[in-house]
């Protein structure tokens, strides 16, 4: 998948281009910096980079199972959609249910079309 809007489109349904440690946004980086934590540490260059180079999560069991080990670009195109790995991705983080949301979308639209519907083509 090349650097178009949907390799932005993380596996899992997040939305790689809005999140906070890939903006470095302010807030982001003053709770970091409140943790004393290394600030050069802070970065991702979104889930389809490069998982040893500036990945937030390289050992995401998400991406791990779907873009790895099954080949998919996206949850939703495994006929084991949804799986436990998902359901305690989403479990308790709002913006994670949500993604799984617009990976039930994309389920039930076409990933292809729902891509295309939503500007990721």
């Amino acid at each position: 998948m090349d650097k178009s809007g949907r390799w932005w489109l993380a596996c899992c349904g997040l939305e790689c281009s809005q999140c906070s440690i890939h903006l470095r946004t302010d807030e982001e980086l003053d709770y970091w910096r409140q943790k004393d934590v290394d600030l050069n540490l802070i970065r991702c260059d979104g889930c389809r980079s490069d998982r040893e180079g500036h990945h937030w999560s390289p050992d995401c069991k998400v991406l791990g199972c779907c873009l790895h080990e099954r080949g998919l670009d996206f949850c939703a195109q495994c006929p084991d959609f949804p799986c436990p790995i998902l359901e305690d991705f989403a479990e308790g983080v709002e913006h994670h249910a949500r993604a799984i949301e617009t990976l039930r979308e994309m389920k039930e639209t076409g990933v292809e079309i729902w891509l295309a519907e939503h500007g990721y083509s």
